[in-house]
């Protein structure tokens, strides 16, 4: 292990053992590389998957989604999130408020998550709020003849939606008050793997910083927020987290 990597990990661990009030934010996903928010942003998928295209082309929309949205829901948790949540499980870090979609850190542990985009695990029927697994969209939509999954619910037929957000629209409010409030009561923020380009998120470190509260930064993208952190190791979770669970959980 670099001397840097080593040291930066001793550091960690020795701030995440003087907390009491940590919270984590991590990004759309654990070990992607640099290019990975920006590229979803400013691609084709990330224009289909808007609500605009799901009110006005809705079968375009779904034929772009639910390809995505089934590879998502295959992933499995990596030694990443099992070193974050064993961090979460042990009461260190008190919460985690995330970008992903895949459902990972809530499989990780059993502490509070904050899913800040819902994820994409399941749709729902905005008429009679009736919520459809993702293998039952599936089905969905190829027995209908347009490619579009109606609620099965008798009498109503109202096209789904997925129950995450999307391109376009507001976060969930809900998820974003907690959010700012963590941020905001937390005595140690650690931004995990995350670009910190997309607004709302983007802003939610500025919280703790402006509140004095010491903030750390991991991952390989450089951020504004870099020259504002106590410290930041530049080095993707998969290099870091499992060092600091071994140096902190027994």
């Amino acid at each position: 292990m670099p001397d840097d990597l080593a040291d930066g990990i001793q550091r960690l661990a020795g701030m995440l053992a003087a907390s009491e009030r940590c919270v984590a934010m991590t990004g759309v996903r654990l070990g992607a590389t640099e290019e990975t928010e920006a590229r979803a942003a400013g691609s084709a998928w990330g224009e289909a998957a808007s609500l605009e295209v799901l009110l006005i082309e809705p079968g375009r929309f779904w034929a772009n989604w639910l390809p995505r949205a089934v590879e998502a829901s295959w992933r499995t948790v990596t030694p990443a999130h099992l070193a974050l949540g064993r961090l979460h499980d042990a009461g260190i870090i008190t919460a985690v408020i995330t970008q992903a979609v895949d459902h990972l850190h809530a499989q990780a542990s059993g502490g509070e998550v904050v899913e800040v985009h819902a994820n994409v695990l399941s749709c729902r029927c905005e008429r009679c709020d009736d919520v459809y697994a993702l293998s039952e969209v599936q089905g969905l939509i190829e027995d209908s003849a347009d490619g579009v999954p109606r609620c099965t619910r008798e009498g109503c037929c109202y096209p789904l939606r997925p129950t995450g957000t999307l391109w376009g629209e507001p976060l969930i409010e809900a998820a974003i008050i907690r959010a700012w409030d963590l941020a905001a009561t937390c005595d140690l923020f650690v931004i995990i793997d995350s670009q910190l380009r997309t607004d709302p998120m983007a802003m939610l470190p500025s919280v703790p910083l402006q509140a004095g509260i010491p903030v750390v930064i991991v991952g390989t993208t450089r951020t504004h927020y870099d020259r504002y952190a106590t410290m930041v190791i530049p080095r993707p979770a998969p290099e870091v987290l499992p060092g600091v669970v071994d140096l902190l959980v027994p």
